[in-house]
């Protein structure tokens, strides 16, 4: 009876020690990535960093961001390098810093990131979150209009611009005395290349600038505000 049952000991050591758990994500954090897009997702946290994901500086990326926490909760991300983390320096990667539900767009032009390892590092976030990086993306489609407007952090579908000059023309809605006031980049979306800013952080309801396109091709502007604003570029 004792060699049955030290065999069967043995049997089932044989069987755990063949099993695969499945890797934990740092810190409950989820990064999947391939050639074009990362997509990282988390949820509460305080102080933790996702793996690590690879950016090249001969690329260029938007970044989508969205939380979905409670009314009031907080979200503190940052891109930042493991050099910003021993330094802590993490606030210069800062991409959000909400209390409550919200969504936003950025764009890091060609050049404006190292060819490294990065990470979304939690400061503090106290409900699900998720990031989108897509790199150096197709301009493709391209919309046929130059005017865009919203309420949101964004960035415009791409359109066409041709060489020369185009009047670029901004406007803008304050809530409040400190509010997030306008600021407008104009980027290539063939080569990703930061090409002027067109309006920076100015407290007039219109802003107007003629900006002297180098190529023609595909363009795409970067928003902030912190209210409705509307934005074109006319040739």
């Amino acid at each position: 009876m004792g060699r049955i049952s030290l065999a069967i000991i043995l049997v089932l050591i044989l069987i755990c020690s063949s099993v695969v758990l499945p890797a934990r994500a740092a810190g409950g954090i989820s990064v999947k990535q391939s050639a074009d897009k990362i997509t990282i997702t988390g949820g509460k946290g305080e102080k933790i960093a996702s793996d690590k994901f690879l950016f090249n500086k001969d690329a260029w990326y938007i970044i989508k961001i969205s939380y979905t926490g409670a009314n009031y909760s907080i979200c503190q991300l940052s891109l930042v390098t493991q050099n910003m983390i021993d330094e802590k320096t993490t606030v210069g990667g800062m991409l959000t810093n909400w209390m409550g539900p919200n969504t936003t767009e950025k764009i890091r032009d060609k050049g404006s990131v190292k060819s490294e390892n990065y990470m979304i590092y939690v400061e503090n976030a106290n409900g699900p979150w998720t990031v989108e990086i897509l790199k150096s993306p197709k301009p493709s489609p391209v919309s046929d209009k130059t005017s865009f407007s919203g309420t949101k952090n964004s960035v415009t579908p791409f359109f066409n611009l041709k060489k020369g000059p185009a009047k670029c023309t901004m406007h803008q809605r304050l809530k409040g005395q400190f509010s997030s006031r306008l600021e407008v980049n104009l980027y290539n979306a063939t080569t990703g290349a930061y090409v002027k800013n067109l309006c920076h952080n100015d407290t007039s309801p219109e802003q107007k600038m003629t900006v002297d396109i180098p190529e023609s091709g595909p363009y795409v502007m970067e928003i902030t505000g912190g209210d409705a604003w509307e934005v074109s570029a006319k040739q």
